[in-house]
């Protein structure tokens, strides 16, 4: 039987990757690494693992070189390889329980929705504790906290003196801690 006609120079690198010769094979490992790399990373969104399912590709295939049809292309017998070796990593994955390196900041925005949820709840509280308070407590205690106006401002926008309105803020402040206390 006639051995097939190895057409170019990829099967040229073919043909002397199957008689043994390494530097052949490493040159055709260069030439498809890029497009394995590409393939491996849209299926393991993760570097580090795409970068592991190459490397095991081309060790896979450079043992099996021997047995392959050098009349026929190689990347998509690159490319199932390729494949295979990413579905070994995705059921790794479910087998072994994820570690939590490299999700830090998944931890680290819960963290943070919870806190800003536990917030948002706290102003919740204390706005309506402001609401049950009468109407010119409730105002005063809006100007000082709320738009964050100083004491002789406010007085000036009530035209009232300061030392009135210094006391209805200690009234409007006591009376809205009783309020948070039977809230909570």
């Amino acid at each position: 039987m006639a051995k097939k006609q190895i057409v170019g120079w990829e099967g040229h690198l073919i043909q002397r990757a199957q008689e043994g010769e390494l530097i052949a094979f490493e040159l055709l490992s260069e030439i498809h690494r890029p497009l394995l790399m590409s393939q491996a990373l849209r299926t393991l969104r993760n570097a580090d693992d795409a970068q592991d399912a190459v490397q095991e590709t081309l060790l896979k295939a450079m043992r099996a070189i021997k047995e392959f049809d050098s009349g026929r292309p190689i990347r998509p017998w690159l490319a199932r390889i390729c494949a295979n070796c990413c579905m070994d990593v995705l059921r790794q994955r479910k087998r072994t329980p994820e570690s939590i390196e490299g999700h830090e900041h998944l931890v680290a925005d819960q963290a943070s929705l919870e806190q800003e949820a536990s917030a948002r709840m706290e102003r919740d509280q204390v706005v309506e504790a402001v609401n049950h308070l009468p109407e010119t407590y409730r105002r005063i205690i809006f100007m000082r906290h709320f738009r964050h106006m100083d004491v002789n401002e406010i007085a000036s926008a009530l035209n009232t003196p300061e030392g009135t309105v210094k006391s209805w803020l200690f009234r409007a402040r006591a009376q809205l801690r009783k309020e948070l206390l039977l809230a909570s």
